[in-house]
């Protein structure tokens, strides 16, 4: 078994590899901010700031006063970075800025195999969905050419090294055989991934997506205000969302997101109605799903809270 990185270590890597497209522009990339700031003389721990908007996250980023690793340019207004104790009281009191949470480790959340089959006529031709997980082996022979690895947080090169991911997208194609895959790698080799990875996955995305396109979640992340805020920045964009739920529960949001123990399967079943509805937003989507396309197989649970990042504190 690999030993476990610790969550600094897989922070830190994925920050220096893919700075290039989660940093800020060259006067304000994380790198002249370390030469410009002397080093910590106390223990520094990993953040997530979300700012009053992308002006004010580019003031704070702008003033090179934190040791920022990730700057969020569309899915969030903030940015990732290490802070002293000190630093962390003193941004707390900083007006533009809305909340600070901890970065933490995010996991992969089990698979689950509806009771039968979601069959149906729809394919899901031209539409995209984006598999964020552990990345996915794109030239396996099920997939043709519906697959491909199109970002990847953690500084690699998309491989999927746990198959978790490989098993999301193959069971998106299951549902959805003419779907595009895109494979937006934001957990590692070891299983889990960092909070801020997720994010700059969503960030990308969020820049990045064309066309009827769906994002399917089989993690975990309950009680981050900023994943909260990224998700609802894909729904706005109109990128239907689809998040994982405790066993036994499917739940459509109002907003244009569900929550499901089967979040694969929804997703192609999103990808189908797509195919049939291109212009359907995420809230019409959600209507028209309502969580019926897998109807025996999930159990619709309205009496449940209305807390969109469900299971165990997991989304």
């Amino acid at each position: 078994m690999p030993r476990r990185l610790g969550l600094a270590s897989v922070y830190l890597a994925a920050a220096v590899a893919t700075a290039a497209t989660t940093a800020v522009p060259l006067a304000m990339t994380p790198a002249s901010g370390l030469a410009l700031r002397p080093a910590a003389t106390e223990p520094t721990r990993p953040y997530i700031v979300i700012a009053h908007g992308p002006a004010a996250a580019r003031n704070l980023v702008g003033e090179v006063r934190w040791r920022v690793r990730r700057f969020y340019t569309a899915a969030l207004p903030g940015f990732a970075t290490f802070l002293t104790a000190a630093e962390l009281a003193e941004l707390r009191t900083d007006p533009r800025v809305r909340t600070i949470e901890p970065d933490r480790q995010i996991h992969p959340m089990p698979v689950r195999r509806p009771a039968r089959p979601l069959t149906g006529p729809a394919t899901g031709a031209g539409t995209t969905v984006y598999v964020v997980d552990s990345g996915v082996d794109a030239g396996r022979a099920e997939f043709g050419d519906q697959a491909w690895r199109a970002f990847d947080a953690t500084g690699g090169a998309g491989r999927d090294c746990t198959g978790h991911g490989t098993q999301v997208a193959g069971r998106v194609h299951a549902a959805a055989p003419k779907a595009g895959i895109a494979s937006v790698r934001v957990l590692g080799c070891d299983g889990p991934g960092a909070l801020a990875d997720v994010l700059a996955g969503l960030d990308w995305i969020r820049r990045h997506a064309r066309g009827p396109s769906v994002a399917s979640l089989s993690i975990d992340g309950a009680g981050s205000s900023a994943l909260d805020t990224a998700v609802r920045a894909l729904v706005r964009s109109g990128v239907f969302v689809v998040g994982a739920a405790d066993s036994g529960v499917c739940r459509s949001m109002p907003g244009g997101a569900a929550y499901t123990a089967l979040t694969p399967h929804v997703a192609g079943a999103a990808a189908g109605h797509l195919e049939r509805h291109p212009g359907a937003n995420p809230t019409i989507l959600t209507s028209l799903l309502n969580c019926t396309t897998t109807s025996g197989v999930i159990r619709q649970n309205p009496s449940r809270a209305s807390n969109l990042l469900m299971h165990n504190g997991g989304l």
